[in-house]
C-alpha cells in the first residue's frame, strides 16, 4: 500500500489557524512536531520498502530473517508472531512467501511431530550475508549524521514516545 502524507508541511501559525477551527484548544507546536516526526517515519519507511523490494523482500519479511538467523533450531510460527507482535495469520502469510521463494523451510518440531518450526535456509542465509553488509552501511551513514550526544537524546525522546503511545488508544 502506498504511503501517503503531505510534502510541504505548514508552518505552526498555518497549523494553529487551521487546527484550532476544528479545536480551538490545539497546540500548534505538538502539531508542528507530531507532522515533522510522521513525515521522517514515512519516509523512512519508504526508503525501507523500496531497498528491500530490489531483493523481493519487504521490511517484515526481512524482520522474519534477522529472528530465524538468530534461532538456529528453529521458531514455531505462534513464536516469530509473539516476537514482533502480530497474528499468526499474519506470520502465515509471511512464510509462505519466504518458503516460496526458498529462504525458509518448514520441518518438524523435533519434540512435538505435530507441530513444526521454521528455519532459514542456506539460501536464506546467503541472502542476509548479500543485504547485510549494504543494509547496515546505509543506516549507519544516516544515523551516523548525528553525535553520541544526539543519538542519546533521540534515544531517550523515542523511548518516552513509546512509553506514552497509550495515550493515543482507540476508545
Amino acid at each position: 500500500m502506498a504511503k501517503l502524507f503531505i510534502q510541504t508541511i505548514p508552518s505552526q501559525e498555518e497549523l494553529q489557524n487551521n487546527a484550532a477551527e476544528l479545536y480551538p484548544e490545539v497546540e500548534a507546536a505538538s502539531l508542528y512536531t507530531h507532522l515533522l516526526f510522521r513525515k521522517v517515519a514515512t519516509d523512512l519507511e519508504s526508503k525501507f520498502d523500496n531497498f528491500f523490494a530490489q531483493y523481493d523482500l519487504s521490511p517484515g519479511r526481512y524482520t522474519l530473517l534477522i529472528i530465524l538467523r538468530k534461532a538456529p533450531n528453529g521458531l514455531m510460527p505462534s513464536e516469530i508472531a509473539h516476537k514482533v507482535g502480530v497474528t499468526q495469520a499474519t506470520i502465515s502469510g509471511l512464510i509462505n512467501s519466504l518458503e516460496k521463494a526458498e529462504l525458509v523451510a518448514r520441518e518438524t518440531h523435533e519434540k512435538d511431530g505435530r507441530a513444526f518450526v521454521i528455519k532459514l535456509t542456506p539460501k536464506g542465509h546467503d541472502m542476509m550475508k548479500k543485504i547485510g553488509p549494504e543494509w547496515y552501511s546505509r543506516l549507519m551513514a544516516f544515523w551516523g549524521q548525528f553525535n553520541p550526544d544526539e543519538q542519546k537524546v533521540l534515544n531517550t525522546l523515542v523511548e518516552r514516545m513509546i512509553q506514552n503511545m497509550d495515550l493515543l488508544r482507540m476508545k
